[in-house]
């Protein structure tokens, strides 16, 4: 009777050999077909503390999906299985001799988490969000005619303390970048979407245009 292989080994020929189990064989095929196993069976990587490792080590806020994570940090498929991987059998390994604070600290010690003028910007803008501060939003925009939906209202003051304590320890992650550097796109933590800023007469700006629009659908006008 064959011996049943371990999780660590079935990761290892799928990602090796993605075409004998998926049809096209691609990041999106290989990434869904381990996440149905998980669902499936109980697997090293079933529970919270893979997703939210992989965010950690890749300076990604821990709300997003492991699988969204890695493949924006790939160049392109093959490069993605790679990293799935590799990924996922550095967590397994790590996970036999290291408790579970340990492992986050880990991903935390070796996460690349450089922030450029971009990424400075865009928290200096979020904490001026948090209290309505119009001054300091005015200055960091686009120009959009209904920016003043960006400082009407605000949290009470022990709930702007409490967010922008959260804020500040949630990394931001610039996942694209124009030729030109001009612009950047960052994703992070309580934003649904990516984020872009633009480069105009030097200095970084943001762009609210989907903030806004999802204030006004909201109807916070």
């Amino acid at each position: 009777m064959d011996k049943e292989i371990t999780f660590s080994e079935f990761i290892e020929h799928i990602c090796k050999r993605p075409l004998m189990y998926c049809l096209g064989g691609t990041f999106n095929e290989v990434s869904a077909f381990i996440q149905g196993y998980c669902s499936a069976k109980e697997t090293p990587i079933s529970g919270t503390e893979f997703n939210r490792f992989v965010c950690l080590k890749n300076s990604f806020p821990t709300n997003y999906i492991w699988t969204y994570v890695i493949k924006t940090c790939s160049k392109n498929d093959e490069d993605g299985i790679s990293n799935i991987k590799e990924t996922i059998l550095e967590f397994i390994e790590l996970s036999n001799r290291m408790n579970e604070e340990e492992l986050f600290q880990f991903a935390v010690d070796n996460a690349n988490t450089k922030e450029g003028e971009p990424e400075k910007v865009f928290r200096k803008f979020e904490n001026a969000l948090l209290v309505g501060n119009k001054k300091i939003i005015q200055s960091l925009i686009l120009d959009n005619d209904k920016a003043d939906l960006l400082w009407k209202g605000k949290y009470p003051d022990s709930v702007t303390e409490k967010l922008n304590e959260l804020s500040e320890n949630q990394p931001i992650k610039r996942i694209k970048e124009s030729e030109n550097g001009k612009s950047v796109e960052l994703v992070a933590s309580g934003f649904p979407f990516t984020i872009e800023l633009i480069l105009k007469n030097n200095e970084w700006k943001v762009n609210a245009d989907k903030i806004i629009k999802l204030r006004t659908e909201n109807n916070c006008a």
